[in-house]
């Protein structure tokens, strides 16, 4: 069997070594750390943010954007600590580079190719919101959030006349934080909502508690990296920490709303804890462990990242298939996946059909591919791991789903 684009297998193989490997209630752990000397006094010289490179603080499930900067500033205020005049960022979990070189470097101002990071927020991205001016010639209004001014915005969209296609879009250039903002939108329009990827994800989540903190947590003076810091880990004591969700949940995002930024962070957390290095190639070296003991040989598969973005990475059906087989009695697996009809990913995908409820999905796109796999339920009840790869140099995306669809759909009720 040949090899295919995979962004499917990709990030199902990377998730089922990150469970068999790290266990469904692996927690990433943020800490707080300060001089052992200073311990319980009301200013701080240093404070060290020390990152594990949990993907999670955000707003995705919670009450606010800020929700967590805020109970974080509440439980330091509850400490007594009113000022901090050092914030050191400890990022020294991750190694580089902060994205695999293989990703396309048109394609890194958007969210699905976010740098990594040990420390991060909102998935490494500032939100957009795109709205038309009040008539056809006037600027289109482009909204940042949060907006405290580390993305600096470069406004040269425009309103276009009622019914025009909209074609606004934006770069972010490289290694830096200057976005410009091109094309339209058509004057009537509703709002759509984007995402645009930062450079040095650390620093953008510590501007951005400086910032919540003005009002909800101690006040910070200054940042700065913890190479330019002098310090020493035997001088610090930890006064405060942080465990995100559990990886079963964490991973829920991965496979349903096929979250770049979730399954790389994973794949580095993974590379540090089982080969000592937060890398990717750390992590994939886990991941191949994990596809031979399921019975993948070499020619079955190439991995250059745990998301399947590069344009290198290559799986054959079968091998996809092989990994679903090998993770078919873990739950939190299954659970991982969309539920058709339900999820968004395939929310509006095998409606109505009477096995679809049953059924765990996996999609995935990339330039050329269009394809499907998880876990299918038979009249019988019998569960069976399917996998649907589809290649081609120009896709009719609607017509693969739709028949993608008829063919699982067939398969679920020919099968025992």
């Amino acid at each position: 069997m040949g090899l295919f684009r995979a962004a499917t297998g990709v990030s199902l193989a990377s998730s089922a070594a990150a469970l068999e490997s790290l266990g469904p209630d692996f927690r990433f752990r943020t800490s707080f750390l300060v001089k052992k000397e200073e311990r319980g006094r009301r200013a701080l010289s240093t404070l060290v943010w020390r990152g594990d490179g949990d993907p999670s603080i955000s707003g995705r499930d919670r009450s606010g954007l800020f929700e967590v900067f805020e109970l974080w500033g509440a439980s330091f205020t509850a400490l007594g600590v009113e000022s901090v005049r050092r914030l050191v960022l400890d990022g020294r979990a991750f190694e580089g580079p902060a994205v695999p070189p293989a990703w396309p470097p048109g394609e890194l101002s958007y969210w699905y190719a976010a740098e990594t990071s040990a420390i991060a927020f909102n998935d490494a991205c500032v939100d957009l919101r795109f709205q038309p001016g009040a008539k056809a010639g006037h600027k289109a209004r482009i909204e940042l959030t949060p907006d405290f001014g580390y993305v600096r915005a470069v406004n040269r969209a425009a309103t276009a006349p009622p019914g025009a296609r909209f074609t606004l879009d934006y770069r972010r250039e490289p290694g830096a934080n200057r976005v410009e903002f091109f094309g339209s939108i058509a004057a009537a329009d509703p709002a759509r909502t984007d995402y645009v990827a930062v450079h040095d994800p650390a620093l953008y989540a510590a501007h951005t508690l400086k910032e919540v903190w003005r009002t909800k947590g101690p006040r910070v003076s200054r940042i700065l990296p913890w190479e330019k810091s002098g310090l020493q880990d035997d001088a610090l004591v930890e006064v405060f920490a942080w465990r995100s969700e559990p990886l079963a949940r964490l991973l829920k995002v991965v496979n349903t709303n096929s979250q770049n930024f979730y399954a790389e962070q994973i794949l580095k957390a993974l590379g540090r804890r089982l080969e000592g290095r937060g890398s990717f190639e750390g992590g994939l070296a886990v991941v191949r462990r994990f596809l031979a003991a399921a019975g993948l040989t070499d020619a079955e598969h190439h991995l250059v990242d745990g998301s399947g973005l590069a344009e290198e990475d290559r799986l054959t059906a079968r091998g996809a298939a092989k990994v679903l087989a090998a993770m078919k009695g873990s739950d939190a697996y299954a659970d991982s996946l969309a539920i058709p009809g339900v999820d968004r990913a395939v929310r509006d995908r095998m409606r109505g059909e009477p096995l679809s409820p049953k059924m765990r999905l996996k999609s995935g796109t990339v330039k050329g591919a269009r394809n499907l796999a998880g876990y299918l339920s038979s009249r019988g009840g019998r569960r069976y791991a399917f996998v649907v790869l589809v290649n081609a140099p120009a896709l009719d995306r609607a017509a693969v789903d739709a028949d993608t669809d008829r063919l699982v759909i067939a398969a679920a009720n020919g099968l025992p």
